[in-house]
């Protein structure tokens, strides 16, 4: 008899190493071919597909690649090309300052802001983003490090809504020196995640905002997560956002439904 035993309470099955909590990300590519994938040390078997079609509806996928010492991983988004129209007939626009209303808009193409809260500026400057820009924008925000007031405008969103992603792809060179902040979470024990709703700056690092979005309509978290960065041990997962309920209200209620489905 030949058996290689080990005490019970030792580990001996190993896998992927999975990591959870707020960490700081380089961007390292937006939607590899597998050619560059496999150069960034990620063997996936087949050639990616960022055009995919869930519950009949289709959608372009726009994925940046994040790394840092402990992992490389991806961040995914889901575009709908076109304008994103509320059920009320509102469009979801931007300003070139990053600020976002629902406005209505007028036979010749131009949006209605004169309903616009006082604090919102540049109302010249509104533009009809698609479903799912507005995370790509926050998040190009957060890595540029843009300060509040400044400019944050891509100029082809609506070539990235459809797949080319050149612009975004110069940004890794612009913002080579550049990090993002980021929350991992481990999906099914098994697979790992970037949590979409919010992305942070390098400084300072405000924890409490990535909580703040957590507790929001349709923002929690699918899947183990912590606030720390640490390995992903199941049995150590504990859910650490003790910061109450908040009562705000969202954008997303123009729609009543759930603007993200699946991270």
């Amino acid at each position: 008899m030949a058996i290689q035993s080990n005490p019970s309470d030792q580990a001996v099955v190993s896998g992927l190493k999975l990591f959870t909590g707020i960490g700081e990300f380089k961007v390292v590519a937006v939607n590899p071919s597998l050619d560059e994938l496999h150069a960034m040390g990620v063997m996936l078997q087949s050639e990616p597909k960022y055009d995919v079609e869930i519950n009949g509806d289709n959608f372009k996928k726009i994925v940046f690649w994040l790394k840092n010492e402990d992992i490389t991983t991806s961040c995914e988004v889901l575009i709908t090309p076109g304008e994103w129209v509320s059920q009320s007939g509102k469009v979801k626009c931007y300003n070139r300052i990053g600020q976002d209303q629902w406005l209505e808009k007028g036979p010749d193409g131009s949006f209605d802001t004169s309903n616009c809260p006082e604090w919102i500026k540049e109302k010249d400057t509104f533009y009809a983003i698609p479903r799912g820009m507005d995370t790509v924008t926050e998040f190009v925000k957060a890595w540029a490090n843009v300060e509040n007031g400044g400019e944050i405008k891509l100029d082809t969103v609506d070539k990235i809504a459809n797949g080319d992603v050149k612009e975004l792809r110069e940004l890794i060179k612009i913002l080579s020196a550049n990090s993002v902040r980021a929350l991992a979470y481990v999906r099914d024990e098994k697979y790992q995640a970037i949590y979409t709703r919010h992305f942070g700056r390098v400084n300072p690092k405000r924890n409490d905002l990535f909580i703040k979005e957590m507790n929001k309509d349709y923002g929690a978290v699918k899947g183990e997560y912590t606030i720390e960065w640490q390995k992903y041990e199941p049995s150590e997962i504990q859910a650490d956002t003790a910061a109450p309920a908040l009562e705000e209200s969202s954008d997303w209620e123009e729609t009543g439904i759930d603007p993200f489905g699946e991270d």
